[in-house]
């Protein structure tokens, strides 16, 4: 095999191997193995063809295609190791060449980061506050949850619930077509179309009314942007929604553990409290990274983030399945293309390869390691907080893979915990004396 490298751009090397003869022929002779065991050749017991009666009756071709289906990935990684290369995504590989037979792998290689003067870097905190206005509405949140829906003899009003027969036509399609549907008529809602639930209002029991909506000229299905959709509804029902009264009967019943009014305010001004504070902590971590990055030169890879992309619409795939959902299923609902979903994601990609990434060299600048004693305690934690799936967890967390997946969780946690301080102005003594030590090195040095 001989392996000559491309020029390096974007993190990105193109490698060029070329296979020899006996590598090809080595594979060969497993793809024959393997399908004389499978085939009827007339005038010959079942493996018992000699090869080149084989590679007649299935076709060279058809058995050279099968042997590089495992010599792109293998060479590729051979490669890869004889260059002592650090790839960070899985490679695109592609035989550019027959005869001799000649692979063309893009590799992506983890991108340098220079830091820059990190350790200057300040950003205030967000202090967030809860107010009393903000549990207001919370209170009110659950006691429209709990209300109970009471039939009126009036005209519809916004709030109100109605049971209607609907149909929607669009140049003789239909758009919706129901009957004895429950409706929470709204004056903002979108369903079916903006303005629908205005025109709902101050209609009667036993009332039918025909109006006209325009598609926005954005909407999803191109064919109807700008046009028109004529409704006709028929109202048979409506009910107004009874809130329970805001006192220590309504705390006891929504099982939040308090016994008084008071106590629910108190218990969910806490919980809010602790959201906002977490959104504050997530906010603040994300403006330090970005503030390290802009002292920085990054480029990463197109490969890694697709790579990156491909992992995050792999475990939305898997949350929509524990939702009997699947993927094209989705698609159709939200009414968008795969491409389009693939591109979605591409800003957390990248926001996670680059805070991996910043965190990593973090860890490198600052010395930062992980001792036994904290992955011991992370196991338990983790075994302790996932009892169902203790069991498994242990299982992965001895797997190599696993074990260097907790070393790098707690090793980017303590240095995110660094970056923070750094951040916060919390070590600036020990920073300046830092930096000291590192002039007075370079001086050395030079």
């Amino acid at each position: 095999m001989k392996v000559s490298q491309g020029d390096l751009e974007q993190s990105q090397i193109v490698l060029s191997i070329e296979l020899d003869p006996g590598e090809l022929e080595e594979q060969l002779g497993v793809v024959y193995r393997r399908a004389v065991q499978r085939v009827n050749i007339p005038g010959f017991r079942k493996g018992k063809a000699p090869r080149s009666v084989v590679e007649r009756f299935v076709g060279r071709e058809a058995m050279v295609e099968e042997a590089l289906e495992v010599l792109v990935p293998a060479m590729t990684a051979r490669a890869i190791e004889q260059e002592d290369l650090d790839v960070v995504a899985k490679p695109r590989a592609k035989v550019a060449q027959q005869d001799p037979i000649i692979i063309e792998a893009t590799v992506a290689i983890r991108p340098q980061l220079d830091l820059g003067d990190y350790l200057k870097i300040r950003v205030q905190p967000e202090l967030p506050e809860v107010n009393e206005e903000q549990v207001d509405q919370l209170v009110d949140v659950l006691r429209r949850q709990m209300g109970t829906w009471e039939p009126v003899e009036r005209p519809v009003e916004f709030g109100d619930m109605i049971t209607m027969d609907v149909n929607g036509l669009a140049e003789e399609r239909i758009i919706v077509e129901e009957e004895s549907v429950d409706y929470v008529v709204s004056e903002e809602s979108t369903n079916p179309l903006l303005g629908f639930g205005e025109k709902l209002k101050g209609m009667s029991i036993g009332e039918k009314k025909e109006f006209p909506l325009p598609f926005p000229e954005d909407y999803v299905d191109a064919d109807l942007a700008g046009k028109e959709c004529v409704f006709t509804v028929s109202v048979s029902e409506i009910k107004e929604q009874k809130l329970p009264d805001a006192d220590d009967d309504f705390a006891v019943s929504l099982n939040m553990d308090v016994s008084t009014y008071v106590d629910l305010r108190n218990k969910l001004e806490q919980d809010m409290v602790r959201q906002v504070e977490g959104a504050a902590e997530r906010n603040f971590e994300n403006q330090v990274i970005q503030a390290v990055l802009e002292n920085s030169n990054l480029e990463l890879p197109d490969i890694m983030v697709d790579d990156e992309i491909h992992h995050l619409l792999a475990d939305q795939e898997d949350a929509l399945r524990r939702q009997r959902l699947g993927m094209e299923e989705y698609l159709n609902i939200v009414g968008k293309t795969p491409d389009e979903v693939h591109e979605e994601a591409r800003p957390s990609a990248v926001e996670r390869i680059t805070r991996t990434l910043v965190l990593g060299k973090i860890a490198e600048e600052e010395g930062i390691e992980v001792t036994d004693s904290e992955l011991d305690e992370e196991i338990k934690t983790m075994v302790e907080t996932q009892a169902d799936n203790g069991e498994s967890i242990m299982r992965y967390l001895s797997t190599e893979e696993g074990k260097h997946t907790l070393e790098s969780m707690v090793r980017n946690r303590k240095s995110l915990a660094r970056l923070m301080q750094i951040a916060k102005g919390e070590l600036g003594d020990q920073v300046t004396e830092d930096e000291s030590e590192s002039e007075t090195t370079r001086e050395k040095e030079n």
